[in-house]
Parts: structure tokens; sequence; C-alpha cells
């Protein structure tokens, strides 16, 4: 526990503590660098690999895209410089609505979305992945059926972050990262996602 003393100093030198906050961001924007000069080659042939695996599933015909229409790629820009890449994809359900053992001729629309963020990790030889899934109703604002709003349905939701190593940045994992955007494979069945354990995820 800090003593007091410190306490009293940084209170009244709020600079400080900012620019430790700031040397921090500066050096793991710094190892972040590093990490990818040490490992751009297999991440970006990854990243590469992963997009066109995207596109090509995109020019199917739509028939071959039930249930998930089309998954979205893209690589955006960070203040850190990490590389970021986010991949999605997202089913409609219904679900019909009951009164007691009577169904009514009303459902609800409920969407089904599966998000992945991929990015250099500042920890030497890593990336990392963060993982969404949740199902979300469509919601009527005011009974205006064309001002709708998402709410999630699902208490069983999934947001997780883990760091993942990139030596295991391969073909079959890209494959099976296509597998769960095409609501294939469940996560429970994906090696990128179980062979990393449990403790060494952060589950939000």
């Amino acid at each position: 526990m800090p003593h007091w003393l410190e306490e009293a100093e940084k209170s009244h030198h709020p600079e400080k503590s900012f620019l430790s906050r700031a040397e921090r961001i500066n050096q793991r924007y710094q190892n972040i660098q590093a990490n990818y000069a040490k490992n751009d080659q297999q991440y970006d042939e990854f990243m590469r690999d992963l997009h066109g695996l995207i596109h090509r599933v995109n020019k199917l015909p739509a028939s071959r895209r039930v249930p998930f229409g089309k998954m979205d790629g893209r690589e955006k820009e960070s203040k850190l410089n990490n590389h970021l890449n986010i991949f999605s994809s997202s089913k409609r359900l219904k679900r019909k609505k009951f009164w007691g053992f009577i169904p009514f001729f009303d459902s609800d629309h409920l969407k089904h979305i599966r998000v992945i963020f991929m990015n250099v990790s500042d920890e030497e030889g890593m990336i990392e992945i963060e993982l969404k899934e949740n199902i979300l109703q469509r919601e009527a604002i005011k009974s205006d059926k064309s001002n709708r709003k998402d709410k999630s349905e699902n208490p069983d939701r999934l947001h997780v972050i883990y760091n993942y190593p990139i030596s295991g940045l391969d073909h079959e994992t890209a494959l099976e990262i296509i597998d769960w955007l095409a609501f294939s494979k469940e996560i429970s069945a994906c090696s990128f996602y179980t062979s990393v354990s449990d403790k060494q995820k952060h589950f939000t």
C-alpha cells in the first residue's frame, strides 16, 4: 500500500503520474513495433490468407452462404500501430412468442453476431485475440418498424481477450476462424481458443 507521503506528492504533482502513464504507453508501443519487426512476415502472410478466404466465401452463391450471408474483414488503424484486423459475421434468428402453451402469431427477430479482433501484442512472439459473440434482439422504438435498435438477448454471451502465439498462425487456424464465423463450428471446438488455458484469458 502506498505511503501517505507518496499519495500527497502525487496529488501535488499530477504531471508525474501523467508522465508515467505516457511512458507506459510509449513502452507498449515500442514493444509492439519490436514484436512486429521480428514476426511481420508470418503475421502478414496469415492475414492475407484469412482475408483471401473471406473473399472466396463471399463469392460463393447465396445458397452456399446460409445462414450467415456474408463475412466482413478489414484492417483498422490504431494509435499503437498494432496492425489490428477485425473479422465478423451474423445470422438472423426467429423465436416464437408464447403465452402459456399457446404461441402468438408474432415472433422475435434476433441477430446472432460473432466478431474476432486480432492484433500484434506487446508481448514478444504473441498476438492479442478478442472474441465477441452475442444474440441481439431487434426491438422497435415507438412502434416505428423503420427505426429499430438492438439489445442484448443472450445471458451467455462471450467476450474474452487473450494472447496467442504467432507461431500458431497457419492455414489451418485461418480455416478454423472461417468455420467459426460461418457458424459451422462452436468456439469450444476451435483450437485457437481451446489451446490457451482459461487462466490466461480475460473474460468480461
